[in-house]
């Protein structure tokens, strides 16, 4: 690690005294560059620090060109960026064409690259991106990020592999890495030093707290943040700049330089605005030091030829709207600047100094700065009393009360710790704790992930986070389908302005308005666009909260809602023509299985329901009739019938009117299928029993549905009110349905009669057919009674009960005859047997709801002469406990009955 000296009244400048040889030679390359028309500008991504200092070199040189660091195929986008309805957050979106996903160029309106690109054309600046093509970058490793021990969400300035922009976002990574800059010794061992918290603080001490008087001086700016990068540069070996793909980009970007200073010579300067980790590296291969080999060799003989604008042979990148949470370092991205709320409120501070010429006057080659320090800083301590303002106001909004006097006292602090820690305003940590020691009323803290939401908490995140989202203009490069997913999106009455996230309460079965909006989300859900979703309500197509009438959802149009539409635009212009593609895909898959399942097709016709494209229901209806002949999977058939009968008594509020006819005969097909298959619920093993049993009960409810359906699609057919009657026999039920549910029936009593039957199926179906009347009372306990005879097995006995309990609970608590066989063969267990089918019986009483289960209790407990409070109650006890019980237990029992006592245990005398 480099052993560097900084002191805070000459922030960077004591870098440069104490650096080593190496860094020496290269500052003064540096000057010689310049000197021959090549400005290298060195930045920190998103600072609004070096966004002041390359405006500034901007306006002074005059560039004749001023290339960027990112994929050179962006270039061609320059005329959208440079758009005027483009506003800021905004990103390039990069498309990868190895699947391996997708890469941000997120832009703010304080980040360096931005002004370049605006202060450029400005100076009438030709304009271009020199980086390496995204598409030869998205195959490299991260072995860099490995080797220094990077967690994910951490991402290096000039690392080839950029980490997950947002969590749950596998798919987009970032192009503008940091990590190499926040996880450097050196620049670790210079905030220790500082006595700053990390890397962000440090550059907020040495940078952003700059006056702009100071940060318009760009040739003090750029040397010091040289020199600041510089030392984390020197921490990594060329190995691992290799292995991640950074020596390979400066190679293209060096030689990128290169051809623009030799072709425009005489026309100007050539300014190049980079990220700081990478100008070490330029700066060597420019001016042929030998440490710029490992980059020079790597480019090609022949050189990198000419780059053609419109390439077919580059990767998709698009124009997407960005916001300001995916740019926050605090949520999970890591290429700059944590709170970009605050930066974007600083940068709009110099901005306004700069317009209010608080600068000093310009003499020679920069800029003379008025020394009158609280005139100079007078923005930036006016931008720290706003935020503290805006942040108790949000406080107070949320129930947190913050005084006048409070935002005082924490405005003096600010200023007070700012000129403690030799700062010439307050920077942002400073903000920051006299928040927390003015505005907090407790020792909790402003609460963070896994602390739970705090109203203070959240009005410091929105305002220092901030919550915009960008533009981007109409008829810029954008795949039509995010432009009609937006236009949908926005005619059903959604909100796109921002990326809040919002509720909506649907009644879809009532209000068509509602319906459409439902469709639009669940559109966007099937697709996998992360724009919303359901947290409760009536789901058609899990088929749950059926019964319920309204539904809630919860979204927010975000920048990874484009992005995720961006890459599905292979699928279809529109959110319909995608989502007719994406349910072709699924019906490949599910045609194409080899155990097909009904289920898995019914599922599918539900979400095309859902989605609004009834119009393609023939086709799925078709592919369920053909997979209702070839499904041996009961349970299966038995779901997809109940999901399709559901979907019946929805079909007005689905639009399906047409298509009820279709959707009862598929569900008595389902029935027919699943008499046949009935007899596989007999065969279940041990193992099994229960899944078969619960079966039975569904294909129960399942008739029972089927047959009210079919009454009511009898009774309000035409012809029953004096209008013409259907010519295939209207008012009666569909002649496909003629018999099927009593012929299921009928396989279900074969089965309920067939000893062979499995134990809980045959118990289950034995309730069942209690309580449907078909069993009588004394049949019932005799099988009962026959099942769990003393002779009996036990744990076949013991599944038996299992199958009463699990189709009808009650039967033991409302039949008293079943009580007490029920507890005489359980009485007549031995001790051995009743441990070896405990847990069975646990399993099988837990189809009991509570209540039930506190007066099988307290019966048991009156047939046993204890009070109940003695069965109920709870014992922590553990299995250790429980086999010393049984130890003493049976020790005293062989006592008693050495002695003739065995009666008293329970035994015979």
């Amino acid at each position: 690690m480099t052993d560097v000296t900084v002191t805070s009244t000459a922030p960077a400048r004591a870098a440069w005294g104490a650096a080593p040889e190496r860094l020496q030679r290269a500052a003064d390359a540096v000057v010689r560059l310049r000197e021959e028309g090549i400005v290298l500008a060195p930045v920190r991504h998103h600072s609004p620090a070096c966004a002041v200092a390359v405006r500034a070199a901007i306006e002074e040189l005059r560039p004749a060109a001023v290339l960027i660091e990112g994929p050179e195929e962006y270039t061609r986008l320059i005329p959208d960026l440079l758009d005027e309805a483009t506003r800021p957050p905004i990103a390039v979106l990069s498309l990868g064409a190895d699947g391996l996903g997708a890469g941000f160029y997120p832009l703010a309106s304080f980040s360096p690259e931005w002004v370049a690109l605006r202060a450029g054309r400005a100076a009438g600046a030709e304009l271009a991106f020199v980086d390496r093509p995204w598409g030869e970058r998205t195959g490299e490793g991260d072995a860099g990020g490995r080797d220094e021990g990077v967690q994910g969400g951490g991402e290096a300035d000039g690392g080839g592999d950029p980490s997950a922009v947002g969590q749950g976002d596998p798919f987009a990574r970032t192009l503008m890495s940091e990590r190499y800059l926040a996880h450097s010794r050196s620049v670790a061992d210079v905030a220790q030093r500082l006595g700053c918290r990390d890397h962000d603080e440090v550059w907020d001490h040495l940078f952003e707290a700059r006056p702009t008087a100071d940060l318009a001086d760009w040739r003090t700016v750029f040397d010091d943040v040289l020199a600041w990068a510089a030392l984390a540069r020197l921490d990594y070996e060329d190995t691992v700049l290799a292995a991640d793909g950074s020596l390979d980009r400066e190679a293209r970007m060096s030689a990128r330089v290169t051809e623009h200073a030799e072709r425009l010579a005489g026309a100007g300067p050539v300014l190049v605005v980079t990220g700081a980790f990478h100008t070490l590296a330029l700066v060597e291969a420019l001016a042929g030091a030998p440490e710029g080999a490992p980059v020079r060799d790597r480019r090609p003989a022949g050189g990198y030829g000419p780059v053609e604008v419109g390439d077919p042979a580059w990767p998709d990148a698009w124009l997407i709207r960005y916001d300001h949470q995916r740019l926050d370092g605090l949520r999970g991205y890591g290429a700059g600047m944590p709170s970009p709320g605050w930066y974007q409120r600083l940068f709009a501070a110099h901005e306004s100094a700069l317009a209010a010429g608080v600068l000093g006057t310009t003499a020679g080659d920069g800029v003379t700065p008025d020394n009158a320090m609280s005139h100079r800083a007078a923005p930036a301590e006016a931008l720290a009393r706003e935020v503290l303002v805006d942040v108790a106001r949000g406080a107070a909004g949320r129930g947190h009360a913050v005084s006048l006097p409070q935002v005082s006292a924490a405005a003096e602090q600010a200023v007070r710790l700012a000129d403690l820690r030799e700062r010439p305003h307050p920077a942002r940590s400073d903000v920051l704790d006299a928040i927390t020691s003015c505005y907090l009323q407790d020792d909790g803290g402003l609460g963070g992930p896994g602390e739970g939401d705090r109203p203070l908490g959240l009005a410091v995140a929105e305002v220092f986070g901030g919550r915009a989202l960008g533009d981007v203009p109409a008829g810029s490069a954008q795949p039509p389908l995010v432009r009609d997913a937006r236009e949908r999106v926005v005619r059903a009455g959604l909100t796109v302005d921002d990326s809040v996230p919002r509720k909506a309460r649907l009644d879809a079965r009532r209000t068509p308005s509602h319906r459409a909006r439902r469709q639009v989300l669940a559109l966007l859900e099937l697709l996998g666009a992360d724009f919303g979703r359901r947290l409760s309500g009536p789901d058609h197509v899990a088929g749950r909260g059926l019964g319920l009438l309204l539904e809630e959802w919860e979204y927010a149009w975000t920048p990874l809602v484009e992005a995720r539409l961006v890459e599905l635009s292979h699928l279809g212009a529109t959110l319909d023509a995608a989502a007719v593609a994406r349910l072709r895909e699924e019906e490949e898959r599910l045609a194409s299985e080899q155990q097909r399942s009904a289920d898995g097709v019914a599922r599918l016709l539900a979400q095309a329901l859902v989605v609004g494209l009834g119009e393609h229901l023939p086709r799925l209806v078709a592919l369920l009739r053909s997979t209702l002949d070839v499904d041996r999977d009961l349970a299966s058939i038995v779901a997809g019938g109940q999901r399709l009968l559901h979907l019946w008594r929805a079909r007005a509020e689905l639009d399906a009117q047409d298509h009820g006819d279709d959707l009862l005969g598929l569900v008595d097909q389902a029935l027919a299928t699943a008499a046949y298959l009935v007899a596989d619920l007999g065969r279940a093993a041990p193992e099994d029993e229960d899944a078969a049993v619960g079966t039975a009960v569904a294909l129960r409810a399942l008739v029972r549905a089927a047959e009210r359906a079919a009454d009511e699609a009898a009774s309000s057919a035409p012809g029953l009110d004096g209008a013409e009657p259907d010519p295939r026999g209207a008012g009666m039920p569909d002649p496909r349905g003629a018999g099927v549910g009593p012929g299921v029936q009928r396989e279900l009593a074969r089965l309920r009669e067939d000893p062979a039957t499995a134990p809980a199926v045959r118990g289950g179906l034995l309730a069942l057919g209690y309580v449907d009347g078909e069993v009588p009372d004394d049949v019932l306990l005799t099988q009962v009674r026959g099942a769990l005879l003393a002779g009996a097995d036990p744990g076949a006995a013991v599944r038996f009960l299992g199958g009463i309990l699990r189709a009808a609970p009650d039967l033991l608590l409302h039949t008293p005859e079943l009580f007490d066989a029920v507890d005489g063969a359980l009485r007549a267990l031995s001790g051995e047997a009743f441990l070896a089918v405990l847990p069975d019986l646990r399993r099988a009483f837990t189809w009991l709801r509570p209540t039930e289960t506190h007066r099988l209790a307290e019966r048991a407990a009156a047939r046993a002469g204890v009070r109940a409070d003695m069965v109920n109650a709870r014992v922590a006890l553990d299995e250790s406990d429980l086999a010393a019980g049984l130890a003493v237990e049976r020790e005293l029992a062989a006592v008693l009955g050495r002695d003739g006592l065995a009666h008293w245990s329970g035994g015979e005398a």
